[in-house]
């Protein structure tokens, strides 16, 4: 079944894992110097994680079904790269459920069970197999709610809700954060996800802010002229 099928795939594509885990350092490295336009560096790079695990799944005979799942994943993701339609903005996420996905995350990368005697935290099959690259896309997807690609955030919690469940059936725990990311997704997808209130418009009329304004505009304002100071001469009032 599945679960036996993908630690095959996973010992057979060691090497390819750890080039992920290469990768999701250089992007992570990325974005925090650039802080701004993320989206499209994100879609390229789960375009080419479910592309890997494409061909990783493909090369197992039980695992072909899968296969064909990713396949479907990266070319949404490559959709999403054409036109992006993702909004990564954690502003108004509570800090709870960044939390909760930020331990999810963190999970899909030391993804248990599937390398061998080599360290899971290098070797964790992210990008050959579905369920760790599957867990990190759903995690970012949920954090980032409700303003991610509906279309693609419903079909990885979709195809993450069967995995998951086959795989807790046949194989146990270690597939249980999948489905708990994946059933998370439902409630915000169906529009009650739970946001900060916006603090720009708390903030507009606080006493900081409009000491923020005045302070802006004393900068650009000119700087005021000093009054000439009129010199006495001593001597001259003594004659």
């Amino acid at each position: 079944m599945w679960p036996q099928a993908q630690h095959a795939v996973a010992e057979s594509f060691l090497l390819l894992a750890a080039g992920h885990h290469l990768a999701i350092a250089v992007v992570a490295v990325l974005l925090w110097i650039r802080r701004s336009s993320t989206e499209r560096t994100v879609a390229v790079y789960f375009a080419l994680a479910f592309a890997t695990a494409t061909v990783a799944l493909a090369s197992h005979p039980s695992t072909r079904v899968l296969a064909a799942f990713a396949a479907g994943l990266s070319a949404l993701w490559c959709l999403e790269i054409a036109h992006p339609r993702n909004v990564l903005s954690f502003d108004r996420t509570p800090r709870l459920r960044l939390t909760v996905m930020g331990a999810l995350g963190i999970f899909a990368l030391l993804y248990p069970g599937y390398s061998g005697d080599l360290p899971s935290f290098v070797f964790s099959p992210l990008g050959v197999i579905l369920p760790p690259t599957l867990l990190l896309a759903l995690a970012l997807m949920n954090s980032a709610a409700p303003s991610t690609n509906r279309p693609v955030h419903w079909t990885l919690a979709t195809i993450g809700l069967v995995t998951g469940a086959i795989g807790v059936f046949q194989e146990g725990w270690v597939h249980a954060p999948l489905i708990a990311a994946s059933l998370y997704a439902v409630p915000l997808l169906l529009g009650r996800a739970k946001l900060l209130e916006d603090r720009g418009s708390i903030d507009a009329t606080s006493v900081r802010a409009v000491h923020d304004r005045m302070h802006k505009r004393r900068v650009l304002l000119s700087r005021p002229r000093r009054s000439s100071v009129r010199k006495l001469d001593v001597r001259k009032r003594r004659k």
